[in-house]
């Protein structure tokens, strides 16, 4: 029989009933989440998520190192990827150090170091491996946050969200989880015709949103080492 457990969503906010869950799940599906899963499935050594610009351009100035992100959702010009999870093909990443510094995902991730929990990302693109894996370990208690973009909540973080509540044995939520589960629900076509996927096809990012909405492309787990601040294949 296996083991019951309560999941709490949170979006975009960071609240002090972390520290009682067993591990942390962040999920930024367009597309923090999914270009870390990415980059790591084929072949980078580890991520190093960054909370500005600066910090960016400051680490990734090492031997085998490259800085990709996104200033609103485009590449800056001195970047060497932008945050599109299909850049980061074997052939580029494989070996490489990330220095990665997004609007949201990003930031989120350093500064959930602070908490010296497991942090593992989520998305869509892992979500069977995912569920698998936290199924497996019998935690009691697991919280998701959602990213959102510019501190509001997004449609397609949500659906993830609820989407990994679901599959969980879950036998306790709390109302942010009850209504991702609810969202979950909906149809993956009213997720692309959301805000912020449409926002990025009309930037010309239709195959990232047709990718990042893809369910178990990948069987890779990324953890975030609070203790390093890296992120590498579990």
């Amino acid at each position: 029989m296996l083991k019951t457990m309560r999941v709490n969503v949170f979006v975009n906010c960071v609240d002090s009933s972390l520290l009682k869950s067993d591990v942390v799940i962040v999920v930024d599906v367009l597309r923090s989440s999914t270009t870390i899963i990415t980059a790591l499935a084929n072949g980078a050594e580890k991520i190093i998520p960054v909370s500005t610009v600066e910090e960016a351009f400051r680490i990734g100035r090492g031997d085998n190192v490259v800085i990709g992100g996104e200033v609103n959702s485009v590449k800056p010009y001195s970047f060497h990827f932008g945050n599109s999870p299909l850049e980061y093909v074997p052939d580029r990443v494989r070996g490489k150090t990330i220095v990665l510094y997004t609007s949201s995902g990003a930031r989120l991730l350093r500064f959930l170091t602070i908490l010296s929990k497991m942090v593992l990302i989520g998305a869509l693109i892992n979500l069977s491996a995912l569920v698998e894996y936290l199924t497996e370990q019998g935690f009691n208690e697991i919280s998701i946050v959602t990213a959102g973009k510019m501190g509001q909540p997004t449609l397609e973080d949500s659906y993830c969200a609820g989407l990994i509540a679901r599959m969980l044995p879950c036998s306790d939520f709390n109302e942010n989880a009850k209504i991702a589960i609810r969202i979950s629900e909906l149809s993956v076509e009213v997720i692309k015709n959301a805000h912020h996927a449409v926002e990025l096809t009309i930037l010309g990012l239709e195959k990232d949103v047709e990718y990042s909405l893809s369910i178990d492309k990948v069987k890779a787990l990324a953890c975030l080492d609070p203790s390093t601040g890296y992120i590498r294949l579990l």
